[in-house]
């Protein structure tokens, strides 16, 4: 053995290149097999670690008429939640003209969705703001910035318009790219921003972030995590109802209030119109008059100009006798006046003085009335504190005599107390002298009985010695017995364990026929062959179990049965010897129980003075105990007594204070009195002067104003005469004149007459325009407010919408990269490593039979099979075994580590929190099938060469027959050959064995390489396909649906009349479900308006055959990975579930569509399906081909209409699903890089082999002249043939497998495409004739080094 062992160290030292390349196959396919399946669950921890880290929401919560504090702890107070934080955001917009952009406005919140800030710092008073650093990048914002944001609509949120830049990073809501949806600007937000709660102007929060207990423990993307977040999210929205109608409550109070005050303001503004209507009217009644007064002083003109030219004549004589009296009355008004002057200034001094006075006296008695306030509330409060102050000393005074009461009754006690203490101490004395006669009466009787009891004893000890003895007889019999009865249940139990394990064979066997047809069968999804594998796998293992279980009972019970049998005959035969010795133990038994009777006599005597002691002890300790209870109780009472005395005399303290200021109180407060009166008693005096100068002032101000009105009316009766004097003398002068003057002025009176009808009619017909307007507008305002009431009316119930974490910006994406990731991992991996092992298995099969002249050597020697299998054996095991722990260790670190790299490009979440952890599951599985493959592989070439003699193993093996090929009955071609040529088909076709293996392994590398290029072609194009050439509009607008019928009608036609839209389409676009299994399928329902228009926007056609087709009335058009889904095709009927009722469409037409599900209804199919009209809700429409550019701008446009509710864009549809897609380039190229190194490797180690084999035959070619060019072409030609039919069987396996991977790979809501470009067929074929070159280069090499003298050695 130790020689075996040294020639196996030597064995690897001679085929280095063997062993290396064996290492190298293995640890590729151990590397690339962990590590793409490591990748799925690496990116998900990764993904983990950072929402853990930023501490992600777990739930959201909206409501339509927002949030409250009480609905925050509500939620809080549900079980099973950890957090809930209140927050509030809005949409603004911001930057002017084409560099409009609209951003998301949250609050910062204090535990959840933390922030990570990558320039400066978070916002720390009010106007500061933390940026979105994608944003601030490419709107070239920096730390410092000023940002004016601007909201839409009437009601404000934020307090302030500009905001100055703090810090830019990123947030855990926004993982990626994709920002959402808005119904501002061009409907799509572009980035994101942060500032402080303070900052916006409400109370209502606008939402709830909730995270869970528990959550953090489990791994996003899990069931585990989805199934707590679903029981979570229904807890909360059970309580959701109850929450709006308070909710509800709330709002229509607050809004009935407004509704009142908006009624008061209205029934104000009607009483105001009222009264200037009123005035109004008062006015032109008065212009009406004054017309009327206008035309009757016109009548007296003219009558007074006739009296005039009479009264002229007699004026001349009079106007001489009034000149006369004229003079008298100035020189008396003079004097008069100079009286009056003086009285009035008199009056005017004492007036002043008087309103002095006044003001002294209401400011006297407005002091005297809150002076006389403040003494009666001091009064009361005297009169309380007083009485309380009586109620506190009379409890004082009672505290106290009770607490003397109660120290007497203490004094009283403490006297009895002593006394019975000394009665209990001689007591005790007595006591303690009976107890010293009995110990010594005891002493006596005890060495007497301890004689009878040392021989009692000595029997006992005997005795139970025996007994001990005879019951461990019995127990053994019955041990035996019960033994025997086990034995038989084993028996029964074996029998019965050999029934289940017949059961179990059937059921293996079914599960088995189960689990091979549904791997026979197409339709059978990977759960159900998984399932089905897993129970096959549990059978056998328990199959395995109870086989073993039987035969070890088996064996078990057979060495009991023996057991049993020796243990009976040995334990009746000492059960007979214990009976003699306890008979003779009796009789001994019976001659010392006579002495004992006699000592118990006295015993009986000396127990009855003991109990007596016994008895007057417990007497005196009952004495004591009470004494010494007593003794506590008043210790306790004195403490009591001692605490109650403080308390009184704190309180007496606090009386006495008390009382002292309740007497200064009722000091100072009759002061206050006294001080009063006094002020009373001035105040009537002062009071008396001020009426009696008032009295004076009025009597004086009487005769003044009796003196100014006849001084006046002497003054008017003078001015008057002087008047009268010159009007006269200038009548007299100008009579004629004058009355000629009068006839023109009654003229122009009668043109004033006219001026004024007219200005009457029109001051009428403005008092009725006016009139007019009042009453509209307070119509108006009316209609309004009943408006509004109607609205509080109809106010509908408000709802929470409950979401998860699924309904983030590319969170749910990510876990779908994670799951194409885990699905690839499934197919691509298996295949590159069944290539790997398969190689490896021909590696050692070869070098087993090279070897054969050594076993036969060492078999000729005396080694056993085993040991001479053992080496090769060992080889393979050694090889593998490194291999496949060089494969975990970089496999399982580096492929996750390059992949989720790759997705951190778009994906910030994984940045800064890379997880990669080693799965020594996916290692173990992939080891293990390599050590099946290699040490399998190598266990039956050693077995099936052991089975010869030594002698023959001896010969080298008869080389292959020379066959005619079918190439030689092609006489035109063959001897057109040359040798060279000729010698190369032939020994193609001799060794067939390594032409299938150089060829499976050259194509299986090829097919890898081209699945790697197809699986990139057929996802890179989808979104170009999708949104380009099937859905080819350019947008999609959603109305609102508080929008009227008016607005929405406006809308559309302004879309339609809109020159840089093409055309436009309504269209109802609703979600639905159709059932699959116990899931279902979300689907989006199509229903255009107008078929014509739809036509121009959506293609239906068949993927295989480029058929189209037009929607039609004959039923629905289905997408093609829909139907797929469900099992349809043209004619089947599909089952739709619409709320909570469900219908059925038969299915017309199956049609090309990779992104989500959609189903195509016209109006008639849906009207017929669901029994109602479809509700047009939607517009798509396509911009002209010039006006492409302007679509951001023409979207904006429409969303400044109220119908419009948001907009959609193809293109960022398209944008995102590339963004999303792009990142399996990383896995695409690690994908090929790898089976690039597996082609090269395989090729590698196929040459190695062949050069091995066949080194006799090459060295023969040397030695016969061929130089080393000629046998490199003799040997590389044939690799050169095994590399094109390699690359030719490896196009054909690459489709194949495609086609298999891209199915496989793909989920649900996504179909990639079927093809493969023709470039990749080319990129792969010329990868692997480069590996091809390499090869043989590194061959040729070898070929010179052959030993022609050591090769052509004889071995025989």
């Amino acid at each position: 053995m130790k020689a075996l062992r040294k020639e196996f160290w030597m064995e690897i030292r001679k085929s280095k290149s063997r062993f290396i390349s064996i290492l190298l196959i293995v640890a590729l396919g151990v590397a690339f097999f962990s590590g793409i399946q490591a990748s799925s669950p690496d990116m998900r921890y990764s993904g983990d670690a950072y929402y853990d880290e930023s501490s992600l929401m777990d739930i959201k919560v909206v409501g339509t008429m927002g949030l409250t504090s009480d609905d925050v702890s509500s939620i809080e107070s549900i079980d099973g939640i950890e957090s809930a934080e209140g927050a509030w955001s809005t949409d603004v917009m911001c930057g002017e003209g084409q560099k409009q952009k609209v951003l998301h406005i949250e609050s910062i919140n204090d535990t959840v969705n933390k922030l990570d800030v990558q320039e400066g710092r978070l916002p720390e008073k009010s106007g500061e703001i933390f940026l979105d650093s994608t944003f601030a990048s490419s709107n070239e914002y920096k730390v410092g910035d000023k940002v004016a944001l601007r909201e839409e609509g009437d009601s404000p949120v934020l307090v302030t318009t500009e905001y100055t830049v703090v810090g830019t990073g990123r947030s855990p809501l926004y993982i990626s790219f994709n920002r959402g949806n808005t119904t501002l600007g061009t409907g799509e937000v572009n980035g994101f921003g942060y500032v402080l709660p303070e900052d916006f102007d409400q109370e209502i929060y606008t939402q709830i972030y909730v995270t869970v207990h528990g959550a953090k423990g489990l791994t996003s993307y899990t069931d585990g995590y989805e199934n707590l977040i679903a029981k979570i999210k229904d807890r909360v929205e059970n309580i959701a109802d109850d929450r709006c109608q308070i909710r509800l409550a709330a709002v229509k109070a607050d809004a009935q209030e407004e509704i009142n005050d908006a009624q008061k303001k209205l029934d104000d503004g009607k009483k105001e119109a009222d009264e200037k209507l009123a005035d109004a009217k008062e006015e032109l009644d008065k212009g009406e008059k004054d017309l009327e007064d206008g035309r009757k002083e016109y009548e007296d003109g003219k009558s007074q100009l006739e009296d005039a030219k009479t009264e002229l004549a007699d004026g001349k004589k009079q106007l001489e006798d009034a000149k006369t009296e004229l003079a008298d009355g100035k020189n008396q008004l003079e004097d008069a006046k100079a009286q009056l002057a003086d009285g009035k200034s008199q009056l005017e001094s004492a007036r002043s003085q008087l309103s002095s006075s006044k003001s002294q006296l209401d400011t006297a008695r407005s002091q005297l009335d809150d002076g006389w306030s403040q003494v009666n509330a001091a009064k009361a409060q005297l009169a309380d504190g007083q009485a309380q102050l009586d109620s506190a000393q009379k409890q004082v005074t009672s505290g106290l005599a009770e607490l003397e009461e109660n120290q007497k009754t203490l004094d009283e006690n403490k006297a009895k107390l002593a006394d019975g203490k000394a009665q209990i101490e001689a007591g005790e004395q007595q006591l303690e002298a009976a107890k010293q006669t009995l110990t010594t009466k005891q002493s006596e009787l005890d060495q007497s009985k301890a004689e009878i009891i040392a021989g009692q004893q000595q029997i006992e000890s005997t005795r139970t010695q025996l007994n001990a003895q005879k019951q461990q007889i019995t127990d053994g019999l019955s041990q035996v017995s019960a033994g025997e009865a086990q034995l038989q249940d084993g028996i029964s139990a074996l029998e019965s364990a050999k029934a289940q394990l017949t059961e179990l064979k059937s059921q293996l066997e079914t599960v088995r026929a189960s689990y091979n047809a549904a791997l026979e069968n197409p339709d059978a999804s990977q759960e159900e062959i998984d399932i089905l594998a897993a129970q096959v796998s549990a059978l056998e293992e328990q199959e395995a179990a109870v086989s073993q279980q039987i035969q070890a009972s088996e064996a078990q019970i057979e060495s009991q049965r023996q057991q049993l049998a020796a243990t009976r005959s040995e334990l009746e035969s000492g059960l007979a010897a214990v009976e003699d010795g306890l008979s003779q133990l009796s009789q001994k038994e019976s001659e010392l129980n006579a002495g004992l009777e006699q000592i118990t006599a006295g015993q009986a005597e000396i127990d009855a003075g003991w109990i007596q002691i016994q008895e007057q002890e417990n007497t005196l300790a009952a004495s004591k105990a009470e004494i010494e209870a007593g003794e506590q109780e008043l210790e306790k009472g004195q403490k009591q007594l001692k605490a109650a005395k403080k308390k009184l005399n704190k309180a007496q303290k606090e009386i006495d204070s008390n009382a002292e200021t309740l007497a200064a109180g009722q000091a100072e407060l009759d002061a206050n009195v006294a001080k009063l009166n006094d002020n009373e008693a001035q105040y009537a005096s002062g009071l008396e002067q001020y009426n009696s100068g008032a009295r004076q002032i009025a009597e004086n101000e009487a005769k003044l104003t009796s003196g100014e009105q006849e001084i006046a009316e002497n003054e008017a009766k003078l001015a008057d005469g002087e008047k009268e004097i010159a009007d006269n003398e200038k009548k007299l002068a100008d009579g004629e004149k004058e009355i000629t003057d009068n006839v023109k002025k009654l003229q122009d009176a009668v043109k004033d007459l006219k001026k004024g009808e007219k200005d009457l009619a029109d001051g009428k017909k403005e008092y009725e325009d006016a009139k007019k307007d009042a009453e509209d507008e307070i119509a108006e305002n009316q209609q309004k407010l009943d408006d509004a009431k109607k609205e509080l009316e109809d106010l509908e119930m408000p709802e929470w919408m409950v979401t998860d974490r699924e309904e983030l910006p590319e969170y749910t994406d990510y876990g779908d990269n994670a799951d194409r990731l885990r699905n690839i991992g499934q197919v691509f991996p298996v295949i590159f490593f069944l290539v790997a092992a398969l190689i490896s298995l021909t590696t050692m099969t070869r070098m087993v039979e090279e070897q054969r002249t050594q076993i036969g050597t060492l078999k000729a020697l005396g080694y056993k099979k085993s040991a001479i299998a053992a080496k090769y054996i060992c080889y393979a095991f050694f090889a593998t075994l490194l291999g496949s722990v060089l494969g975990m260790l970089i496999g399982e670190k580096i492929i996750p580590y390059i992949i989720i790299t790759a997705y951190g490009i778009m994906y910030h979440n994984v940045a800064n929190t890379i997880s990669i952890d080693y799965q020594p599951g996916f290692a173990l599985i992939a080891s293990a099938a390599s050590v099946v493959c290699t040490v399998g592989a190598t266990l039956f070439a050693s077995g099936k060469e052991l089975q010869e003699t030594p002698a023959s193993l001896m010969r080298p093996p008869a080389p292959k027959e020379g066959k005619r090929v079918l190439l030689e009955r092609l006489t035109f071609i063959w001897k057109h050959l040359s040798f060279s040529w000729k010698s190369t088909i032939r020994n193609l076709f001799r060794y067939k064995k390594r032409l299938i293996m150089t060829v499976f392994g050259i194509a299986g590398s090829m097919g890898l390489m081209l699945v790697g290029f197809g699986i990139q072609d057929s996802i890179s194009d989808i979104a170009a396909i999708q949104y380009r050439e099937l859905q080819h509009y350019d947008g999609m607008v959603i109305e609102d649906s508080d929008a009227t019928e008016e607005e929405h009608a406006e809308l559309f036609e302004y879309m339609k009349e809109n020159e840089q839209i093409a055309h436009c389409n309504r269209v109802q676009m609703t979600k639905i479900s159709a059932p699959k299994g116990s899931s279902s399928v979300s689907i989006y329902l199509f229903v255009p308006e107008s078929l014509s228009e739809f036509a121009k926007d959506v293609t239906l056609k068949n993927r295989i055959t480029g058929e189209t087709y037009e929607l039609t009335d004959e039923g629905a058009a289905i997408s093609e990975k829909t139907a797929s889904l469900l099992g349809l095709k043209v004619g089947d009927m599909i089952p739709l579930k619409k709320g909570d009722k469900e219908y059925k469409v038969r299915v017309a037409v199956i049609t090309e569509n990779y992104m989500s599900h959609y189903l195509y209804m016209t109006p008639r199919v849906y009207e017929q399906t669901f029994g109602e009209m479809p509700e047009y809700e939607n517009i798509v429409f396509t911009m002209q081909e010039d006006c492409k550019d302007d679509l951001e701008m023409a979207g904006t446009r429409i969303l400044a209409n109220p119908g419009a509710l948001s907009i959609s864009y193809t293109s960022s549809l398209a944008s995102q699903v590339d963004r999303m897609l792009s990142t399996l380039d990383a896995v695409i190229l690690v994908l090929i890089v790898s089976a690039g190194m597996l082609a090269f490797v395989v090729l590698y180690n196929l040459n190695n082999i062949n050069i091995t084999e066949r080194q006799r035959e090459l060295a023969t070619l040397k030695v016969l002249g061929f130089y080393d060019g000629e046998v490199s072409q003799y040997v590389l030609r044939e690799n050169v043939i095994l590399t094109v039919l390699g690359i030719m069987f490896g196009a054909v396996f690459g489709i194949l497998i495609h086609r298999y991977v891209i199915t496989t790979v793909e989920v649900d809501a996504v179909m990639f495409g079927r093809n493969i470009k023709p470039l990749s067929f080319l990129y792969s074929g010329i990868l692997t004739s480069i590996f091809s070159i390499v090869v043989n280069g590194v061959m040729h090499f070898k070929l010179k080094t052959i030993d022609m003298v050591e090769s052509l050695k004889s071995v025989e």
